[in-house]
């Protein structure tokens, strides 16, 4: 069976979360579209960020095995493999998708799985066309499959919606470095997940693009990307979940954390859990982060619309407050791996939570105990990994859907063990 039950036990130890997914995407592409081989340090290997190292092996690179890191070698140009899947990884989905365009002649299809057929596209699409580029939507409903005609970017000026996805402004900054001419795109309030675009720029400085951004308009001029060496960051986005597990067991739990000078959004759990009354020290000697609680946690009002991957376990959180927990920012996480603000509220019911769901917010009051339950994460690994957390809390917790976490975090289940947790595959 794909789930697991957890039983109640108290998280201790000291660990090192996996690396960076979104900065390893980042760098797989900058490397694909480089003029010269570039060695990825300590990427995450992972099916997401798979999904983009074999999309770069279809558009011709040669990828050498390191030991914990990979060579690139881009191609002299890029190959057309005619299709991609890029299975449940809508990073690559959107990155590629304007890489595409890149390829000197003919068509290329984009897909992916269920999932990926459902996400939003139709802002990039116009914004690409605004520069030159044939692309659409086969079905014309501004969702994947998505066919793109090569030949190159023009360039010039386009608007996209930042209300979304910021991996639109992302795609679009990769690739307009290699467009015939400068590109000026606006990027148009609201603005969600701002902290990403931020990591795309530090990316593209290192890699030697030029990009001035003033307000929210960026130039993007036309250059050649290089980077010799290019370090992996530890994974903010994995390093939440520790965090969380620490809090949800009564434990105390120190998470190693190289590469904290590169911009990461969800570097906020730790205001977050702070606010929420938990302790926090930070050990500058090795880089760590040291996460404890007792007891119950304060609730409070938490805007997530800079990082929204936050918002499984900022809810599961809420069910240890002894005050309502509203959480807000979030209506832009109905286009992720799921629907998570429906499911996580359908499921979290499901302990005896008290859940109200609006267009952009949920309020949640805990129960007084949790109940036993059965919650199923519908292959998301961030729900499934969240909502497994409950059961270092609570007995009778069991989670379906254990075999997404190879999405992000392939070893989840491992190092919560090894940490003294107690998980049991079904």
């Amino acid at each position: 069976m794909d789930s697991v039950t957890i039983k109640p036990s108290k998280l201790s130890g000291t660990i090192k979360p996996p690396n960076s997914k979104s900065y390893t995407h980042r760098a797989l592409c900058l490397s694909l579209l480089s003029n010269s081989p570039t060695i990825i340090v300590n990427p995450l290997l992972s099916r997401d960020t798979n999904a983009s190292l074999d999309s770069c092996l279809r558009f011709g690179s040669e990828i050498n095995n390191l030991d914990s890191s990979i060579e690139l070698i881009p191609p002299s140009k890029l190959s057309n493999p005619g299709k991609f899947n890029v299975e449940n990884s809508g990073t690559t989905l959107r990155f590629l998708t304007s890489i595409s365009a890149l390829v000197p002649e003919g068509e290329i299809t984009i897909t992916g799985d269920s999932s990926i057929q459902t996400r939003p596209m139709q802002p990039l699409l116009d914004s690409l066309n605004d520069l030159g580029v044939s692309c659409q939507s086969i079905d014309n409903d501004g969702t994947p499959p998505i066919i793109v005609k090569g030949g190159g970017i023009r360039g010039g000026t386009t608007e996209i919606s930042g209300s979304i996805s910021s991996q639109f402004v992302s795609s679009l900054l990769i690739s307009c470095s290699k467009a015939e001419q400068e590109t000026n795109i606006k990027l148009i309030e609201p603005i969600v997940s701002g902290p990403y675009i931020d990591s795309t720029l530090y990316m593209i400085d290192k890699f030697g693009g030029l990009i001035t951004r003033k307000d929210n308009i960026f130039t993007v001029q036309p250059g050649k990307y290089s980077c010799n060496k290019i370090h992996i960051p530890s994974d903010f986005s994995a390093a939440a979940f520790l965090f969380t597990g620490a809090i949800l067991s009564s434990g105390d739990v120190t998470v190693i954390m190289d590469g904290q000078e590169m911009p990461q959004a969800d570097k906020n759990i730790l205001d977050i859990i702070s606010q929420m009354g938990a302790s926090v020290n930070i050990n500058p000697q090795d880089s760590s982060f040291t996460v404890s609680s007792e007891g119950s946690l304060t609730g409070g009002t938490f805007d997530l619309s800079s990082c929204p991957d936050l918002l499984p376990v900022v809810s599961v959180l809420s069910l240890l407050c002894s005050n309502s927990v509203k959480i807000t920012g979030i209506e832009h996480t109905k286009y992720k791996e799921s629907n998570r603000m429906k499911l996580i509220s359908e499921e979290l019911q499901k302990t005896g939570a008290n859940i109200v769901e609006s267009e952009n917010s949920l309020v949640i009051d805990s129960p007084n105990s949790i109940k036993p339950c059965r919650l199923n994460s519908y292959d998301d690994h961030r729900l499934f990994m969240a909502f497994s957390l409950i059961g270092l809390y609570s007995e009778g917790i069991e989670v379906v859907g254990r075999q997404s976490i190879d999405v992000s975090y392939p070893d989840f289940i491992d190092d919560i063990n090894s940490l003294s947790g107690k998980m049991v595959i079904n």
